[in-house]
């Protein structure tokens, strides 16, 4: 009877500890299970952000560039324009991660660009354009095929941005050169005119006095730095000219002028022509070793 009992005993005994031993690797191998997810989420959570104002310099571009190598992500620039404040205000972008998302960026405007943010956290790569002043064009895929379709038509439209780009070069050319012929033709009017005037006056003052010395006009149009040049012309001939009380209406005509003359021989006249508010009308001036000679010549 004993001995059936022990054989039972250890029986069951041993049922037991196989049941325990079972419940504890079951349990280790569920622990280990689920750790594993927790530290491939640690891996992917991983986010590379890069930001492109109008203040980049291409110096800086290049760092970005090379940034992006070292992270293994793909970034090409190119059509970079900068306005006469080193501000950008044009860009082409391309972009890759590592599984092959690809994305293309373009912008042109005459304002500086917005800031453009690049975005990767390894499962995905963006573009986006802070802002809604410049005119963008964005394209985006994954996989070698999107990739190829949005290379084709980033190039084509980084050739019409450059089309664009070298259209306003040639109007603006354009506009200078009219702008010059425009400013040429109007000196070449006033010369004219002024040497018409000048033929008169000196031929009225010739034909009423023994005048030998030379003459000057003074319009409603003339510039303070064309009296200055007066003012030397007569310098130069030891006669001393010199005009105060100057005054000028809202477009800049004169409408009041007092000039005194000294031919430093003797002969020294003052004078006031306008009243303030009308422009005054032509003055002619003609001085030499014996003459002062003031008067308005119409």
């Amino acid at each position: 009877m004993e001995t059936d009992f022990n054989k039972t005993y250890h029986k069951k005994t041993s049922f037991l500890i196989l049941i325990f031993l079972s419940f504890s690797l079951l349990s280790f191998s569920t622990n280990s299970t689920e750790r594993k997810p927790e530290k491939n989420n640690t891996t992917l959570e991983k986010q590379i952000t890069i930001v492109i104002t109008k203040k980049t310099t291409k110096e800086e571009l290049e760092e970005i560039k090379e940034q992006m190598t070292d992270e293994g992500l793909g970034f090409k620039y190119s059509n970079v324009i900068y306005n006469d404040k080193n501000e950008i205000i044009a860009i082409s972008i391309y972009y890759k991660d590592l599984k092959n998302n690809s994305g293309n960026y373009s912008v042109s405007s005459q304002n500086p660009i917005n800031n453009i943010v690049i975005v990767s956290d390894g499962n995905r790569i963006s573009v986006k354009n802070e802002g809604s002043s410049n005119q963008s064009f964005i394209s985006q895929g994954s996989g070698e095929t999107s990739s190829s379709d949005n290379e084709k038509t980033y190039k084509d439209h980084r050739q019409a941005m450059q089309e664009r780009s070298e259209q306003m070069e040639r109007e603006m050319e354009e506009r200078m050169k009219e702008m010059k012929e425009r400013h040429a033709a109007m000196k070449n009017r006033m010369q004219k005119r002024s040497d018409s005037i000048s033929a008169i006056n000196q031929s009225q003052i010739k034909s009423t006095t023994d005048f030998k010395g030379n003459s000057n006009l003074i319009t409603k149009n003339t510039t303070d730095l064309e009296l200055i040049q007066i003012q030397k012309s007569y310098d130069v001939e030891n006669i001393s000219f010199n005009y105060k009380n100057i005054q000028r209406n809202d477009e800049n005509q004169i409408t009041h002028i007092s000039i005194t003359i000294d031919n430093r021989n003797g002969s020294i006249s003052t004078s006031g022509f306008g009243n303030g508010k009308d422009a005054i009308k032509n003055i002619i001036v003609a001085v030499d070793k014996q003459h002062t000679i003031m008067k308005n010549a119409e």
